[in-house]
């Protein structure tokens, strides 16, 4: 059993050769473990694919993530590197330390009616909301697979698939339909109290979320990728209540899990949300994700309590604390993924991950010591 079918099988809850590991390295890590200047990650687009796969071919992983980005022109200064438009003006300054976002300096920069721009929604922050109203939200443009081509996701994925295709299984990304899309248009504080002020606002803009990442599904299944990735990495009960997560999150999931399903009967669609998911997670079965991630353990809850919650009815993925990643020796990291591996059950229908993005300065031990205690683990024999 090679690296895909081990993740494929283990997504679909059949059983593995052995538990497949895929932690979910980003572009600061990768960069960091492949040698790889993150100005580079932030000037093009095909660097920011490439390094996140050379990462994981290097670490011996079982599945990585794929991201789209623009390709942004840039400046140092000073310590500082800063976007600049077409005409050369500096728009805004790009958190190195965090995740790689322009953060804007003037809101009116962020063009809600550009298909290009909600394509890559989350690479650009505005400090003030960039929609106000119900009629802003319907301004919301909802990019197509015409709109992914012109931005070259197609041409670049697919090289990296022809490079990397026979190592691992390459997930694509939906994005997110829900809470961290409608954040992007109106920030975190806003859109916690309009949950409770404005929910038509709140739906308005969501549906234009669903929209979006129904496209991006359907746009990598079309390229041969069936694995993906739904985000919501803010819909989490460390933010907001069961009840709001079933008025606001769950139909909208619902949504993008049947449209996808019924277009392509081999689409495997999990959901990133870290943080405390334990009150919704039977909802989150309810919605028709084929596996349910990252299993935070910050979040307060084990993956034995999200097994036992779930039963065999979804695959789990995720659970390694990624503090524990972060600072302790390869030796505590084994036996946390022993724990996790015991929680989930041995009969399949799990992956090996942590519990959120695994830390920038996480040292390539950790990474390894996952994969390390995977093979040490005897699984039930094969049919």
């Amino acid at each position: 059993m090679d690296s895909k079918q081990r993740f494929i099988s283990a997504m679909k809850g059949e059983p593995v050769d052995r538990i497949p590991v895929a932690p979910k390295i980003w572009l600061d890590f990768s960069a960091r473990v492949t040698g790889v200047d993150l100005k580079d990650v932030i000037r093009d687009p095909l660097t920011a694919l490439r390094v996140i796969a050379i990462a994981g071919k290097q670490l011996h992983l079982d599945s990585v993530r794929q991201f789209q980005f623009p390709a942004k022109d840039i400046i140092e200064e000073d310590g500082s590197v800063f976007e600049l438009d077409s005409g050369g003006r500096k728009i805004g300054k790009i958190d190195m330390d965090g995740g790689l976002a322009t953060h804007l300096f003037d809101s009116t920069d962020y063009k809600i009616d550009d298909p290009r721009t909600i394509a890559c929604c989350h690479s650009w922050i505005t400090s003030e909301p960039v929609v106000n109203s119900i009629e802003d939200a319907k301004k919301i443009a909802i990019p197509d697979a015409a709109v992914f081509d012109d931005l070259g996701w197609g041409k670049r994925q697919k090289a990296v698939l022809d490079e990397f295709g026979n190592d691992f299984c390459l997930v694509g990304d939906c994005d997110s339909a829900t809470m961290s899309f409608y954040i992007a248009f109106r920030g975190v504080n806003n859109a916690m109290l309009d949950l409770i002020t404005q929910p038509e606002l709140v739906h308005t803009i969501m549906k234009k979320g669903v929209h979006t990442a129904i496209a991006r599904g359907k746009y990598w299944l079309d390229l041969g990728i069936n694995v993906l990735r739904l985000n919501d990495s803010a819909g989490n009960m460390s933010l907001i209540s069961p009840q709001h997560w079933r008025e606001f999150v769950f139909p909208y999931i619902k949504t993008v899990c049947d449209q996808l399903h019924s277009y392509n009967a081999d689409a495997l669609v999990y959901c990133h949300i870290c943080g405390n998911v334990l009150p919704v997670i039977d909802q989150m079965v309810e919605a028709g994700l084929d596996c349910i991630g990252p299993l935070d353990p910050l979040g307060g809850f084990t993956v034995k309590q999200a097994r036992q919650k779930v039963g065999e009815k979804v695959s789990l993925l995720g659970g390694v604390n990624t503090l524990t990643l972060l600072n302790k020796t390869p030796q505590e990291v084994k036996h946390e993924a022993f724990q996790c591996i015991n929680g989930a059950g041995k009969r399949g229908g799990y992956i090996l991950s942590s519990g959120c993005v695994v830390p920038r300065n996480c040292p390539s031990e950790s990474i390894i010591a996952l994969v390390e205690a995977s093979q040490a683990i005897d699984l039930p024999k094969m049919p």
